[in-house]
């Protein structure tokens, strides 16, 4: 079956929680009763599998199964696919690189006209739920879910009714919103009896290893809500940085005495936030920093505002990332003594947002009809929220530890065997900025020096503070006297 376009960008890694075929019966018996067995399964399967198409609202973007891996069709697949399933049809035909294919909706798979070979298909409808069949193909070959035993064990579930929560043990809230602040939609009221949460379920974990994060569990490469965020952070970072690798994602529990407080003042907010507004506007963004800071918003919530670079300054407040664009919070986050960088997935209740100029030093709404800032609020890169309101409007999710690769693409290189001493540098900018930055820069630096303060840290602060323009005409210097 030949492969529709897809870059690495578009590549999710697989779900690992399959296991392969079972091998040969040893006798006829024992084959004919797996024989019904596996009848029996394949009409539940079928039937769950009929029941994604029957409950899911008109999808955005479709994926299929190839070599332990779930690619995103082209565009125009998705397109042909998408209108036909405006119209209920469950049997599409499309040709993609000249071959004809069937697209079964209902039982999730495309068929090779000329063939007859199968794999499974996936998608992500418009309110953002992830339908998954239950047996993932891969041409031929047909893996089962270590989980298939599990009633209802479907990744779209919307745990309404806490009755239907499929016995989890724990729920993730990890929902795919590739939404702007442009697209609002209606959030269903939220109470402690019956949370309306759009969710990817997370599943009963086993033992996935210590965590290192408060309040935190470390999910195993082979859950499926790894696999999703796992992708779609790759999906951004590739971007900026081909090399780059996830190490580790942790879920937030938010059952510690603290977060749960947290958690309940943050489902207050979004039914205020709705109540005055029309819509809570809920997104997922990135919140990037050093590793003692994460540690820190895990533990006691958000504090001190971000430090940007001055190009990206619109406000004071904390920034966080548009869902879309990891690599932008990922310059923020200062790398562990292992070389490891961590950023938060975080939901984030916009409200109403107000646009913010470049270079503003806003740090509050600029009238009670606002909610949040961003610095375009049709386009948004950064949204920024106002650090009165922080831990009501946001509200931690995943941990992803990755490790880049210093390829990060547009980024200068310094010529070989250049290097520029602090101390040249100091005496290059002082008498350029008043007394006060100089000071600051001066204990900032200190604080580097005493190990308090991480390398990228002290050099964005530098940045900051001294400003590109100042630190570009000084290095030009050194550089022409050297």
């Amino acid at each position: 079956m030949s492969q529709p376009a897809a870059t690495t960008k578009n590549r999710v890694e697989s779900v690992g929680d399959m296991v392969a075929p079972p091998p040969p019966p040893p006798s006829s018996s024992s084959k004919s009763s797996r024989k019904c067995a596996r009848c029996r399964s394949s009409k539940r399967i079928a039937s769950q599998n009929k029941a994604n198409f029957e409950k899911s609202a008109a999808p955005f973007l479709f994926m299929y199964y190839r070599n332990s891996s779930w690619l995103n069709f082209s565009e125009d697949v998705v397109k042909k696919l998408r209108a036909g399933f405006l119209e209920r049809r469950p049997i599409i035909e499309a040709s993609i690189d000249g071959a004809k294919y069937f697209f079964d909706l209902k039982r999730m798979v495309q068929i090779d006209y000329v063939t007859g070979n199968q794999r499974s298909i996936s998608w992500i409808d418009e309110n953002h739920k992830c339908f998954f069949p239950n047996v993932f193909y891969s041409e031929e070959e047909i893996t089962e879910s270590e989980n298939e035993s599990v009633s209802g064990d479907n990744i779209g579930c919307n745990f309404k009714d806490n009755s239907n929560n499929c016995n989890a043990k724990i729920e993730i809230e990890v929902k795919i919103d590739g939404a702007s602040s442009k697209r609002k939609r209606d959030e269903p009221e939220v109470s402690s009896a019956n949370k309306a949460v759009d969710v990817i379920k997370r599943q009963r974990l086993e033992d996935g290893g210590a965590a290192r994060w408060p309040d935190s569990l470390l999910l195993r490469e082979t859950e499926k809500a790894y696999v999703v965020v796992k992708g779609h952070f790759l999906n951004g970072m590739k971007k900026a940085d081909d090399g780059v690798t996830v190490t580790s994602i942790h879920q937030c529990k938010h059952q510690g005495h603290m977060n749960k407080a947290r958690r309940k003042a943050f489902e207050k907010q979004v039914g205020i936030t709705k109540s005055a507004r029309g819509t809570s506007n809920i997104v997922y963004a990135w919140y990037g920093a050093a590793a003692n800071v994460v540690e820190s918003v895990l533990a006691h919530g958000f504090g001190m505002p971000s430090i940007v670079p001055a190009a990206d300054v619109c406000g004071v407040g904390i920034y966080l990332s548009s869902f879309q664009l990891p690599q932008l919070s990922a310059k923020l986050a200062d790398a562990d003594d292992n070389g490891v960088k961590h950023l938060i997935l975080c939901r984030l209740i916009l409200g109403n947002v107000e646009k913010l100029e470049a270079g503003s030093k806003q740090y509050h709404p600029s009238s009670v009809d606002f909610d949040t800032g961003s610095d375009d609020p049709e386009n948004p890169k950064w949204y920024v929220v106002w650090s009165a309101k922080a831990n009501m409007h946001i509200m931690p999710e995943c941990v992803v530890s990755f490790r880049a690769s210093g390829n990060i693409h547009g980024q200068p290189r310094p010529a070989a065997g250049v290097v520029y001493s602090l101390a040249s540098l100091f005496s290059k900018i002082k008498s350029c900025l008043p007394p006060a930055k100089v000071r600051e820069i001066w204990i900032s630096y200190s604080t580097f020096k005493a190990g308090k303060l991480a390398r990228d840290a002290f050099l964005r602060h530098l940045r900051l503070v001294a400003g590109d323009e100042v630190l570009k005409s000084a290095i030009l210097e050194i550089s022409a006297s050297g």
